[in-house]
């Protein structure tokens, strides 16, 4: 069973500024990014179930081969995204290292 995606405002302004300052350090590397991104949306919308849990209720998980995180929770059958960050980043206190 696949589960609906829900993108908060916040997380699409941060995926923005994320895909222009890798296209300004290599060009392509935002495509990679926007890529590898896709493809976590996608691996968490059919198993949200599989990834674990950090700071109650929230779940992560990592972006296949780079230094980014996903922070999510699931609400009935939608998985609401509350967080794309860069793990080198000063933890979050609401959503955890």
């Amino acid at each position: 069973m696949n589960y609906d995606l829900e993108v908060s405002p916040s997380v699409i302004k941060e995926v923005t500024r994320i895909y222009f300052d890798c296209e300004g350090i290599r060009s392509g590397s935002g495509m990679r990014f926007l890529k590898e991104l896709d493809a976590c949306y996608k691996s968490i919308c059919a198993n949200p179930f599989g990834c674990q849990v950090r700071k109650s209720p929230y779940r992560y998980v990592f972006l296949y081969k780079l230094k980014y995180r996903v922070v999510y929770d699931i609400k009935g059958q939608t998985v609401l995204v509350f967080q794309v960050r860069h793990t080198s980043r000063k933890p979050s206190k609401k959503f955890g290292p």
